[in-house]
């Protein structure tokens, strides 16, 4: 079976690569994006996003508790977890949609898959969904992202940060925890959790 042929074919959905693909695309250029598993990447996913939506729930719990501080009477109440988390989803679930909508609107495809070089512009899909798809682009972008890791630091030990998640039932093989980690917390004694940075206009 002969390889499918795309002026431009793009590595990874993250922030750089969908605004390129999306735009090579609306310009007439048969343009492919291979992602992974995050479509859009990890920002809307995993990352960014879904972690500044969690501190708006904590930010307005925490308002309700100081309520009359600011001259107003509410009821204090603990946070409903499974309501925060399915807030997120929801928000998680419209931007996947969202970025869908994109692909189709533009005319950049996307595939989903593992990509691997074959030849200089040359690249082997293997698809989530089975099988492999051999695709050849005049011009290949990578835009692969970055991966998380845990500093030497010699002041915060990995085992003192593994201290810390272990009685809340997190991962502590690494000691790195995401928004996944965290919007599964059971509440006890567990006070404030603050992660993520960046922004502060994610969507709410």
């Amino acid at each position: 079976m002969p390889p499918d042929q795309y002026t431009n074919v793009i590595i990874g959905s993250g922030e750089g690569g969908k605004y390129l693909a999306w735009h090579l695309a609306q310009t007439g250029q048969t343009t492919a994006v291979i992602e992974r598993r995050w479509i859009g990447g990890s920002c809307p996913n995993i990352n960014c996003l879904p972690s500044k939506n969690e501190i708006w729930s904590a930010k307005v719990t925490h308002l309700m508790r100081h309520a009359d501080t600011f001259g107003a009477v509410a009821q204090p109440s603990p946070s409903d977890m499974a309501a925060v988390h399915k807030r997120k989803r929801a928000m998680v679930d419209g931007l996947i949609a969202m970025h869908l909508e994109r692909y189709k609107a533009t005319g950049a495809e996307l595939i989903m898959g593992a990509a691997t070089f074959a030849g200089v512009h040359t690249l082997d899909v293997h698809l989530n969904a089975g099988g492999m798809r051999t695709l050849v682009g005049e011009r290949v972008f990578l835009n692969l992202g970055t991966q998380a890791s845990l500093p030497p630091v010699q002041s915060c030990p990995l085992r003192a940060v593994q201290a810390l998640l272990g009685p809340w039932g997190m991962p502590v093989s690494s000691g790195l925890v995401n928004s996944w980690h965290t919007i599964r917390v059971t509440p006890g004694n567990l006070k404030t959790i603050v992660q993520g940075a960046g922004r502060d206009d994610a969507k709410r």
